[in-house]
């Protein structure tokens, strides 16, 4: 058997097409293997959103050529963002057999052996590279990729030119890749993009994708990635609010509650929007989790617009914060913005947002245990006859049981436990 290790950084779609890549390789030829251990073939599925991404690229990169270096048989092969922002830099690296684009990632076992392959420019794609696949590497939820790419231009956002435009997978693909993940037995599907909220196919539009699976006998859970505030329309927020299935989480990109850093990031919205939509979301979805990307340290944001996005935040009914100082993106308008911000003090804000966002989350678990919000989950593991999942509304949860992996499971929640609550199983 010829062993296959893969090593993936970055977004739930980076997931997801890890697996898809995966599952291409022959299984009657093929195994797959940790890539720390001994390899054939490895592959680094890498990410640019950050400069730290960048650099967890590289590393990985060479750890594969230090075991190439030991056995000159062992093939290497770099693809996803990074890959397709910084060829030449990772052929600089060292003996690499393969670099593949974002496009074509998903054909990679047919381009192991194709002298013909030649990496493709990301921005002239216009079709969704459809491959269905049957199962995840080492999950119990199904992370499915619906939509690639984005049109949109934010300032500091490497992520469209390595994504290329938005382009969705057909209404038709989308419906039979799920049938396939509940045929192999996940009851919990993930819904992913680069940019979900711009799903479309002949009129079909992410509302419908959930309206649809939430026919699906056997499916238990359907959850939302990332959504951009502005695309979040009062129609669709209607709409997901009738399917049953649906978790009440939902993620959305704030990047700042200063409405001059927020024009000067090229985002289309002003905080008055955003706080309305989470008004909005939370008339539909009472005990939704809420959580928000903010980037701190954005060039020109100073000492009193830092403090206009702390009093912001502060005042939304929120459950967690997910943090980034800002990281210069080469290629992007902000990377030559004047008044960078110091890294000391980038790194001094960042800390002060993630101790309010460690508070909002536990003022949330707090709510959940108070009102005895049902927990519903997908077993992950087993410790001493305790279970973990997590939950559908984003808090880990833990209790009791003697149920198997990738089994639904409700809980009501009783306490606090550690990074999550503890609680009794709902027969």
């Amino acid at each position: 058997m010829i062993k296959i290790a893969i090593a993936t950084l970055g977004c739930k779609t980076n997931t997801a097409e890890s697996a898809i890549i995966s599952g291409q390789f022959n299984p009657e030829k093929y195994t797959l293997v940790p890539f720390d251990s001994d390899a054939d073939i490895y592959i680094i599925n890498t990410c640019t959103v950050t400069q730290r991404t960048d650099y967890k690229s590289r590393n990985l990169i060479r750890k594969a050529l230090k075991q190439k270096n030991k056995n000159p048989a062992v093939k290497v092969i770099v693809t996803g963002c990074y890959a397709q922002r910084n060829f030449d830099e990772i052929k600089k690296l060292g003996d690499i057999d393969l670099i593949v684009d974002n496009q074509n990632k998903l054909n990679l076992a047919e381009l192991l052996d194709n002298a013909d392959y030649h990496f493709q420019d990301i921005m002239t794609v216009d079709r969704f590279n459809f491959k269905p696949v049957q199962k995840m590497i080492e999950h119990t939820r199904a992370f499915q990729k619906i939509q690639d790419g984005c049109d949109f231009r934010c300032y500091y956002c490497a992520v469209p030119y390595a994504r290329g435009p938005a382009r969705s997978a057909k209404f038709s693909e989308v419906i039979t890749q799920a049938r396939m993940f509940v045929e192999n037995g996940y009851k919990e599907i993930v819904l992913g993009g680069i940019n979900l909220g711009l799903y479309e196919d002949e009129g079909k539009n992410l509302a419908d994708v959930v309206e649809a699976l939430e026919k699906l006998e056997g499916l238990e859970l359907i959850r939302l990635s990332s959504l951009e505030p502005h695309l979040f329309s009062p129609e669709l927020i209607k709409r997901l609010r009738q399917c049953t299935k649906l978790c009440p989480h939902f993620h959305i990109p704030l990047q700042s509650g200063c409405d001059r850093i927020l024009k000067n990031m090229g985002r289309p919205y002003n905080t008055r929007d955003f706080e309305a939509l989470l008004n909005n979301i939370l008339s539909f979805f009472p005990d939704a989790a809420i959580g928000l990307d903010v980037i701190t340290g954005f060039p020109g944001e100073d000492n009193s617009d830092f403090q206009t996005t702390l009093n912001f935040i502060s005042k939304l009914s929120i459950a967690y914060l997910h943090i980034f100082p800002f990281s210069r993106r080469p290629g992007t308008v902000a990377y030559s913005l004047p008044e960078q911000v110091p890294k000391p003090e980038k790194n001094l804000r960042a800390q002060k947002l993630l101790q309010l966002g460690k508070q909002k989350k536990e003022k949330y678990k707090q709510k959940l245990i108070n009102e005895k919000i049902i927990l519903r989950g997908i077993l992950e593991d087993m410790e001493n006859g305790r279970g973990t999942f997590l939950s559908d509304h984003y808090i880990r949860a833990y209790t009791f049981t003697n149920e198997k992996a990738g089994e639904l499971l409700k809980i009501i929640p009783q306490q606090t436990y550690r990074d999550g609550v503890f609680g009794t199983k709902v027969e």
